[in-house]
């Protein structure tokens, strides 16, 4: 059974058995993987207690090609993120971050820059207060790691870029077709959400930005309140589903699933 070791971040955990854990993994080299930890609820030494939710690891794993569930063997803990863990509206941040990023992607699919992205999230939310701009920036990411980059740079049906669209007053968004509708083809179609070019614009630029950079873009009142009735409408459309940490954010940050007037 070949023995692997790669990065990666706890994204699910849950015990199983007397002793044992079943704990998701999103690693860097293998992507999202299942793994059992057998002992690892007795067994201070191979795991030292690092199996919770939001911890960075070096693990080490054995896996047989065609198993389910992968055997994680040890870990050393690069990042506990003690900051998240204490502080109740830093866990109901993270929690959406792991949730969907869980959702999103697919079992065994590598996808490195998505692991970066997080990494990169949960290292933010450790050092500094949670910010509703953190969660869209991360919302946009997401959808563009894994195949939904909403098509911001033009009408989806008739094709007119931003150009061509500046002297229009109103623009929409379509969850159906995934992309900017202007104001003029917006009568062929139902349920569309209003959208500014500016917030489109912005949309734009955070999903081709490199990461490092991203943080220095700035939301506007309104780009924050469009992209908030937007952001999470379409992944729930795209999900089929609600994820259950945002409901919870929602409970403890009213305001993030409410549009402001």
């Amino acid at each position: 059974m070949p023995l692997y070791t790669t990065n990666a971040i706890v994204i699910r955990s849950s015990n199983y058995g007397e002793s044992d854990k079943i704990v998701t993994f999103f690693t860097k080299d293998f992507g999202k993987i299942r793994g059992i930890a057998k002992g690892a609820r007795r067994s201070r030494k191979r795991f030292q207690n690092a199996l919770g939710l939001f911890s960075h690891l070096r693990l080490i794993f054995f896996d047989r090609e065609g198993m389910g569930l992968v055997r994680a063997e040890g870990c050393d803990i690069l990042q506990a993120f003690p900051k998240i863990r204490e502080d109740l509206r830093k866990i109901f941040w993270g929690n959406y971050y792991l949730e969907l990023m869980s959702e999103m992607a697919g079992e065994r699919e590598t996808n490195r820059e998505a692991f970066d992205v997080l990494l990169s999230f949960l290292s933010n939310l450790e050092e500094g207060e949670p910010q509703e701009e953190a969660l869209r920036m991360f919302e946009i990411r997401v959808l563009s790691l894994f195949g939904y980059r909403p098509n911001m740079k033009r009408c989806d049906l008739c094709k007119k870029d931003w150009e061509a669209l500046k002297d229009s007053p109103t623009a929409f968004f379509s969850l159906e077709k995934g992309g900017l509708i202007c104001e003029g083809c917006s009568k062929t179609l139902n349920n569309l959400i209003p959208l500014s070019l500016g917030t489109a614009k912005l949309i734009e630029r955070i999903s081709q930005m490199e990461l490092g950079k991203i943080r220095r873009l700035k939301f506007t009142p309104q780009a924050l309140s469009e992209s908030r009735e937007l952001l999470p409408k379409f992944i729930t459309y795209q999900l089929g589903k609600e994820l259950r940490s945002l409901k919870a954010l929602k409970g403890i940050s009213p305001d993030i699933g409410k549009r402001r007037k």
